[in-house]
């Protein structure tokens, strides 16, 4: 299907929730209509684009954009600012260096994540980053660091967690915060407190601790994204990397979650002190 058809159809669906007589009723029986001749990708999306359109429009004051290449399903307001939608049910086609040609342009871009079966809003991801003095763009990241001691060498119990920037140009980062938590473990710490002495090679094994420490990192990330960065875009460890059988190597921020939006464009590691 040409994007020509697509837009053509699209316009057709709007027109008609705009058209007091037919409403969203009926553009949901023409989308049925035209649902073989969209294809599944071209149906979901515009699915998505009306319900997003229909539950939403008064919570973002939306206002359905026009073709005109910008990058956007809509305008609207998010936390009091203008800005521009793309919605979408999934990530894989939706890569952060599309939009970069438009950063500077007019408004801010948001990511509508909706959910691919029921169509509720899932996520809203905010592209709007910041430049480095390099021409790159500074990427927010929290880097979650090992266990604490005190001048005894005993444990804390307690982690620290970096929130810092990261460039896709000159790969550099800089700090901005840094918070104290108890139980907030590094992504190695947990892997660490589930290999046993016994069947730590079992590939079931290997998988269930790479599961937990997923799940370990995913929550993290939602977290701070929702008690202190609503733009977090990815989750690092600050570890020891051995480059040669002797045991030289240097240390690294390793990235262990990275959002899809960014992830062609975000640095895989950062070499950085032993101490941060």
């Amino acid at each position: 299907m040409s994007a020509e058809t697509y837009n053509r159809i699209r316009r057709i669906l709007f027109s008609t929730v705009h058209n007091p007589q037919q409403g969203m009723a009926k553009a949901r029986e023409y989308l049925e209509r035209y649902k073989k001749r969209l294809g599944p990708n071209g149906y979901v999306g515009l699915k998505a684009e009306l319900e997003f359109y229909e539950r939403h429009r008064g919570d973002f004051a939306l206002t359905v954009a026009a073709d005109v290449g910008e990058h956007a399903d809509f305008s609207g307001v998010l936390s009091g600012k203008a800005c521009r939608f793309d919605v979408t049910t999934t990530l894989r086609y939706k890569k952060w260096d599309t939009y970069e040609p438009y950063l500077g342009q007019g408004l801010g871009y948001k990511i509508a994540l909706l959910s691919h079966d029921t169509f509720e809003l899932v996520d809203v991801l905010d592209l709007g980053f910041e430049r480095c003095e390099c021409g790159g763009y500074l990427i927010p990241c929290v880097t979650l660091l090992g266990q604490n001691y005190n001048q005894h060498g005993d444990p804390t119990w307690s982690n620290d967690q970096i929130l810092m920037d990261v460039c896709t140009g000159c790969e550099e980062y800089v700090e901005r915060s840094r918070y104290t938590h108890h139980f907030l473990f590094s992504p190695s710490e947990v892997a660490d407190s589930l290999i046993g002495d016994e069947d730590s090679g079992d590939e079931d094994n290997k998988a269930a601790i790479r599961a937990a420490v997923q799940k370990h990192t995913l929550s993290a990330y939602k977290y701070f994204r929702r008690e202190f960065d609503d733009r977090l875009m990815s989750v690092a460890q600050h570890q020891y990397k051995i480059t040669d059988p002797k045991g030289g190597g240097h240390w690294g921020m390793q990235m262990v979650f990275v959002n899809q939006a960014v992830e062609a464009e975000m640095p895989r590691e950062i070499e950085c002190p032993s101490e941060l």
